[in-house]
């Protein structure tokens, strides 16, 4: 067994070694910081402390992957009995115990992201419209910590306290809950009961990416701590979940907060090439809130990445071009597995297009939007008939079922039909059942009957089904809109997977997605938030716009617009430290008019192009915060010579 020790030295060394209870670490991308943290756990058992009494948390579920991985590594006894998961995983046991589910009276059933529309629909007549209202559900499930400076617990206005019990009386009704309500929930019932032995006793807790927490996940994190030793590492420069309310003050302002605290910081980044550090660097230092102008430091002896920044003439040269260097690279270097090529986008349209054109060329790639797989309705519908298959009576499925094919969701008779079960105690199937039957009669609910009706007849025909079957039957192969969700399916159903088997993973698979690792022949096509914690030799960064990236809330306060701003080049510098071989930052400056209004794109111009309508734009002005180092624009066809693209 290689002592914890071994190699280490600097920061890193001292951040493992450290005895003291509390700790705070400020770490750049590609510094090590999970490195030295892993190096701290394997003290720590080295010292015969109890696996199960050591906690690691993180944000997302690849992240969390990664730390049971390098776990593993660690050749030390009990390292695998460690608990290492995401915040939310962690929740959702708590909230799971008999105990737990007494207390909240809640059915612990997450809501989709088409089963969330339907909500969002049938509250947002009441509360100003959509917009409105998904405002409000993102300061719920913050617990109504809007600022870092806030409390989190009890809805603050009135406004907020009407939403709130008109919320919890729709997802009561539907017996489901928001994925975002599993930390506020579990914060409201550790401090109700903190005899409760909700965990093991835990002697050391360690939150990674500390940044990506709101006020809530942070109150949770050191209620779990309790007197138990506690280490947050995170980086404020990496701060890009406002819409969740995580601001990067949490982990700036972490020691003044907590007295006591023994701060570190590590500079060196060991993952990014000089010429990638320096446009790092000259970018996050326009912003005017960081404390650390100058977040990273090089590794002189790396050399430096090739860096192309290209404007294209429309976005179909843009789509067509990044697809044939992609194809192109890859042809010329065999030995490297395409998982190691990495396409970002900030909008879903022009990721999915890249996609199928890498797929054209008959390369293996998948998107990783954000619940991508559900995003057409065709795709939704066949989730929604898998659910109802093996839960009949789940509610929250029934009611997106009924709203399929109307614009909101047909919300008006489904509030009729509510109100109707809820003042007659009856099960929502009960009542349409009845309805279909003539036994119950609801005035204007006939189009709900048709969609029960139907229902009824596509369950009896799925019924005797299972496994690839049954997917063939949900998502027929053919249909473009459900390729992703067929091939999630399909991997999971070839395990041998029963129908409720099948549901379960598949919605783990879609809410939780796991990346596949670099060394996979998978591209992998995202969004820029999803890259965070990546790496990979190529990184592309396509539609970089100006309205797309930044894009910002022209209704908002100038304040806000700003705030907007400085999170949205936070996230361009996330993107652009993914890279360790080849960076490309691309964008078009005529692309369809339609999909120019829909992505959001600043519009200079509108013109048009073989007799169909186009907007001209600009590239993001964030490129002229790169710095004197970085190489500048090229055209296409330039980048193509250089390239040897045909």
């Amino acid at each position: 067994m290689t002592s914890w020790d071994a190699g280490l030295s600097g920061p890193h060394r001292d951040i493992a070694a450290n005895p003291g209870r509390i700790l705070h670490v400020l770490a750049g991308p590609g510094t090590g910081k999970t490195f030295a943290m892993m190096r701290r756990i394997a003290r720590l058992l080295q010292q015969n402390v109890k696996p199960r009494s050591i906690l690691a948390v993180t944000f997302t579920r690849t992240a969390a992957r990664d730390l049971r991985e390098q776990l593993a590594g660690l050749d030390v006894s009990g390292a695998d009995e460690v608990q290492a998961t995401t915040l939310h995983s962690l929740c959702f046991s708590i909230l799971s115990s008999q105990e737990a589910f007494a207390f909240n009276q809640r059915t612990p059933r997450p809501l989709m992201s088409f089963e969330r529309d339907c909500l969002e629909n049938d509250l947002a007549v009441s509360f100003s419209g959509k917009k409105s209202t998904r405002r409000l559900l993102e300061a719920y499930e913050a617990a109504w910590a809007r600022l870092q400076r806030d409390t989190p617990g009890h809805a603050p206005t009135p406004i907020d306290q009407q939403f709130e019990t008109a919320l919890l009386a729709w997802l009561r009704f539907n017996e489901a809950m928001l994925i975002g309500e599993l930390v506020p929930l579990t914060l409201a019932f550790r401090r109700a009961n903190p005899g409760l032995p909700i965990l093991p006793a835990l002697e050391h807790v360690l939150a990674d990416e500390f940044q990506d927490l709101n006020r809530a996940d942070q109150e949770l994190v050191r209620a779990l701590a309790g007197v138990a030793s506690l280490l947050v590492i995170g980086d404020d420069n990496q701060s890009i979940y406002r819409f969740r309310h995580a601001n990067p003050e949490g982990v700036r302002s972490f020691p003044t907060d907590v007295p006591g605290t023994l701060t570190y910081s590590i500079t060196e980044c060991k993952r990014c090439p000089p010429n990638i550090v320096a446009l790092s660097n000259s970018l996050i230092s326009h912003d005017p809130h960081t404390t650390r102008p100058q977040p990273l430091t090089p590794l002189s002896t790396r050399p430096d990445a090739t860096i192309y920044i290209v404007q294209h003439a429309t976005l179909a040269d843009e789509i067509t071009s990044i697809a044939e260097f992609v194809d192109n690279y890859l042809a010329q270097h065999p030995e490297m597995p395409a998982g190691r090529v990495l396409i970002l986008s900030p909008r879903r349209f022009l990721g999915n297009a890249i996609k199928d054109a890498l797929i054209s060329r008959g390369r293996n790639a998948l998107s990783y939007f954000q619940e991508d797989e559900l995003s057409e309705d065709s795709a939704a519908q066949g989730f929604c008939l898998l659910t109802l298959l093996v839960s009949p009576t789940d509610r929250a499925a029934l009611r997106a079922w009924l709203g399929f094919g109307s614009n909101d969701r047909r919300r008006k008779p489904y509030a009729r039909l509510r109100d109707y079960c809820e003042s007659h105690a009856i099960a929502v199937h009960d009542a349409l059942a009845a309805l279909a039957a003539g036994s119950i009669s609801i005035p204007y609910t006939r189009p709900l009957v048709d969609r029960w009706i139907d229902l009824q007849t596509r369950l009896a025909t799925l019924a005797p089904l299972s496994q690839l079957p049954l997917i063939d039957a949900l998502w027929p192969a053919g249909n473009p809109d459900v390729i992703d969700i067929r091939n999630v399916a399909a991997g999971i159903a070839l395990t041998g997977a029963d129908n409720e088997e099948l549901l379960s993973e598949l919605r783990e698979a879609i809410t939780q997605p796991q990346l596949p690792s670099s060394d996979s022949d998978v591209i992998q096509v995202m969004s820029l938030h999803k890259s965070k914690g990546l790496t990979r030799d190529i990184v592309i960064v396509a539609g970089c716009m100006a309205g797309t990236l930044p894009s910002v809330d022209e209704d908002a306060a100038p304040e806000e617009q700003a705030a907007q701003v400085d999170e949205q080049r936070r996230l361009f510098y996330v993107a652009i430290t993914r890279a360790t071989k080849v960076l490309v930052i691309s964008s078009s400056i005529a692309l369809p008019l339609a999909e120019a209004l829909k992505g959001g794109a600043t519009i200079r111009l509108r013109t048009f192009i073989n007799g169909q309508p186009f907007a001209r734009t600009a590239s993001t002005p964030f490129l002229s915060e790169l710095g004197p180092t970085a190489p500048a624009p090229i055209s296409t066809t330039e980048w193509r010579r250089q390239c040897s693209l045909s």
